[in-house]
């Protein structure tokens, strides 16, 4: 029979894993919420440096959309008459030279761009390993991203499995779903679930339904996650499938 020092250690240690569980979570949630700030920033920078840029070399912004392979083409110079690559666009662009500062400050926002883009990437990486570790159903049946995001939405992994299907359903809808109470607008479908592709490639009138099905084996997934080792994810994510594949031939 253990004796009474070593059921407190246990019990300490136990205590110890949990704590670090939620921990996990505490930063996941965080994770996603600065995920979600870098995304806003890269694309009102990107926005607004391509306009200023457009000044200068037009034909480069028309010929390149994609800001990440802006940033690397530009991180070196932001002169279009130093882009070897694009010298016959360089030789006839209708643009206007740009003064020592003009460059110096265009070039600042290149690197603020391609640091922002690092970051993003670093995090979607943390976001993506964090949530296969430690939520393999929710990861299977919703996606990484999307899972993340409604865990974050939730509040945490624990307070997703506690909350009942239609709750989970309306998640990112609580602006709509409170005008509608207040009786301005439609009552709302679905929430972040939209972004499931089981719901946003159906007709708009099944989507309400998929997103329901969606709802009702997320909260399985969370329950499993949260309290079980089973890894159900797969089926859920089959079940889903079919689901949507019986909705898209109404």
């Amino acid at each position: 029979m253990p004796d009474k020092d070593d059921i407190v250690k246990e019990a300490l240690e136990s205590t110890r894993d949990q704590l670090s569980e939620v921990d996990r979570e505490k930063h996941l949630v965080k994770a996603v919420k600065m995920l979600d700030c870098v995304e806003k920033s890269i694309s009102k920078k990107e926005e607004n440096f391509k306009d200023w840029y457009s000044l200068h070399f037009p034909e480069f912004i028309d010929e390149i959309d994609d800001i990440e392979h802006i940033t690397k083409i530009l991180r070196s110079s932001v002169e279009r008459d130093k882009l070897e690559s694009f010298d016959d666009l360089a030789s006839s662009s209708k643009g206007a030279d740009i003064t020592q500062k003009e460059k110096d400050i265009l070039q600042k926002i290149v690197d603020d761009l391609k640091s922002d883009i690092d970051t993003r990437s670093n995090l979607e990486d943390y976001i993506e390993n964090l949530v296969k570790q430690e939520m393999p159903n929710l990861d299977k049946t919703l996606g990484t991203f999307l899972a993340a995001r409604m865990i974050a939405l939730a509040g945490g992994l624990e307070d997703m499995a506690k909350k009942p299907a239609s709750t989970i359903q309306m998640l990112g809808a609580e602006k709509a779903l409170f005008r509608h109470l207040r009786g301005n607008g439609k009552s709302p479908k679905h929430g972040i679930l939209f972004e499931h592709e089981y719901v946003n490639q159906l007709p708009e009138s099944e989507r309400g339904k998929m997103a329901r099905f969606i709802a009702n084996k997320t909260v399985m997934a969370a329950r499993l996650d949260s309290y079980s080792d089973k890894d159900k994810g797969e089926k859920f994510r089959d079940e889903c499938r079919q689901k949507y594949e019986e909705l898209a031939e109404v």
